[in-house]
């Protein structure tokens, strides 16, 4: 071989050989991006928003190795409490924070609590998966969990037949399943599915949506009411609205027109100040509303949020 192509050849193999470098460099830059952040984020409160929360702090240590979450979802209304006490870095909340317990907090720490609106949810009605009935009014479901029967039209139901089902259905009692008074949807339902009336003692609470979906799933007498995002096999959520010609299945469709009547928005309050938040902190909410962080949401069984109230949730990050 000439010198002249021996000269070439050892250039083209000084350039492999410094791309490989390079690369390998990079490579250790970014495992090393992934490794400089560390610390665990506490979160507690709405168990609605447990499945999201749990995908959340997935993605985020497989991007940040040496972090982790210790995650409680014992109902939204522990948020507030854990805040307060410093037990916890972030309160997840199905239903906004109270004025009350905004001002609580503020006697502790002197400023009020980060309000970080973050996806959308609907309750559903669930019957089980051997429930016929389609469609539900607001007055119906009054008349079924209310012994106030506040809601026009509301008369008091407890059969299947009363909800015009029949043949072995007809005379069969309805078994009823809700929320307890910890939980935010507890409030909500009762809000709306109640007009603000009061609980049969007949209903039984149980302490989280997954709760009533594995009961639900069982009694094929049952009705129930959970987040939509938690589901599972053996129950079906049924229609619902004003009238039965106005009946609406729980779809983001629905939620964004507000056709479908139970449908909230889903909440993060930060113990933290913003303005001198811990890193690790503020890379999780960063991540939140990151591309991989929405999909989440929508692998959780949520809906995303627009584009437009996402930004304003971010801009409150950078103040």
């Amino acid at each position: 071989m000439n010198n002249s192509r021996k000269q070439t050849v050892s250039y083209r193999t000084c350039l492999v050989l410094l791309s490989i470098v390079f690369i390998s460099l990079t490579s250790i830059g970014c495992e090393s991006s992934k490794n400089h952040l560390s610390g665990t984020i506490k979160v507690s409160g709405s168990s609605t928003m447990s499945n999201l929360i749990s995908l959340w702090c997935k993605g985020f240590s497989n991007i940040y190795h040496n972090t982790n979450c210790m995650v409680e979802s014992f109902g939204s209304i522990k948020a507030p409490v854990d805040l307060q006490s410093g037990k916890v870095d972030i309160g997840a909340m199905s239903e906004p924070m109270s004025d009350k317990d905004k001002q609580d907090f503020k006697n502790v720490y002197g400023y009020i609590p980060l309000e970080i609106k973050v996806a959308q949810d609907m309750i559903a009605v669930l019957v089980n998966a051997e429930n016929p009935i389609t469609c539900i009014t607001i007055s119906e479901l009054d008349g079924l969990y209310s012994n106030s029967n506040s809601c026009k039209g509301s008369t008091n139901i407890n059969t299947w037949g009363e909800l015009n089902l029949d043949g072995q259905w007809a005379d069969t009692p309805i078994s009823l399943y809700g929320r307890t008074p910890l939980s935010a949807t507890y409030y909500v339902f009762r809000k709306v599915a109640l007009c603000g009336g009061t609980y049969k003692k007949s209903v039984t609470e149980l302490a989280s949506s997954r709760d009533i979906v594995d009961f639900v799933a069982r009694d094929t007498t049952s009705i129930g009411y959970s987040g939509s995002g938690i589901l599972g096999p053996g129950v079906k959520s049924i229609n619902v609205g004003d009238s039965k010609d106005k009946c609406y299945p729980p779809q983001s469709k629905y939620a964004a027109s507000k056709q479908y009547p139970f449908t909230r928005d889903l909440y993060l309050y930060l113990k933290e100040d913003p303005k001198s938040m811990k890193k690790t902190t503020r890379e999780f909410l960063k991540y939140v509303f990151s591309k991989e962080g929405q999909k989440a949401v929508i692998e959780a069984g949520l809906n995303s949020l627009p584009s437009n109230i996402i930004s304003e949730q971010k801009n409150k990050l950078s103040n």
